[in-house]
C-alpha cells in the first residue's frame, strides 16, 4: 500500500516530467486546433451570410432561398454547439488535470513540511 506522502510516480523521474511536459504540448495543441476550427466556422458562416444575401437579392424564388438558409442556418448553429460542447469539455478535462497536479503538489509539500517538523 503506497504511503499518502510519497511522491506519485509521475512526478518521481526526469521522465515523467519529459512525459508531462509532451502531454501538455499535445493539450495545448489539440485546444489551440479547436479555436482554430470555431474561428473558421465564423468565416465559413459569414461567407454564407454573404451568398445568401446576394441570392436573395438576386431570386425570383426568395421562398427557396430563404428555406435553403433556414435549413443552413440551423445545420450550422447545430456544429457550432456541438464545437462548443467539445471544446467546454476538454477545457474541463484540462482544469481537472491541472487541479490534480495542484493537489498533488500540495500534498507532497505538507508531507515534506511534516517530515520537517518530526
Amino acid at each position: 500500500m503506497m504511503d499518502a506522502c510519497q511522491s506519485p510516480p509521475s512526478f518521481s523521474s526526469p521522465q515523467g516530467a519529459s512525459h508531462y511536459d509532451e502531454l501538455s504540448m499535445k493539450e495545448s495543441l489539440i485546444f489551440s486546433d479547436s479555436l482554430k476550427d470555431l474561428k473558421d466556422l465564423r468565416k465559413q458562416l459569414y461567407s454564407a451570410a454573404e451568398y445568401f444575401e446576394l441570392s436573395y437579392n438576386g431570386q425570383d424564388h426568395k421562398q427557396i432561398v430563404v428555406n435553403t438558409l433556414r435549413d443552413y442556418i440551423t445545420k450550422a448553429f447545430i456544429n457550432t454547439v456541438d464545437h462548443l460542447g467539445s471544446m467546454t469539455y476538454k477545457v474541463n478535462s484540462l482544469l481537472d488535470d491541472k487541479i490534480g497536479e495542484a493537489s498533488a503538489i500540495d500534498l507532497r509539500f505538507s508531507c515534506s513540511t511534516e517530515t520537517t517538523n518530526v
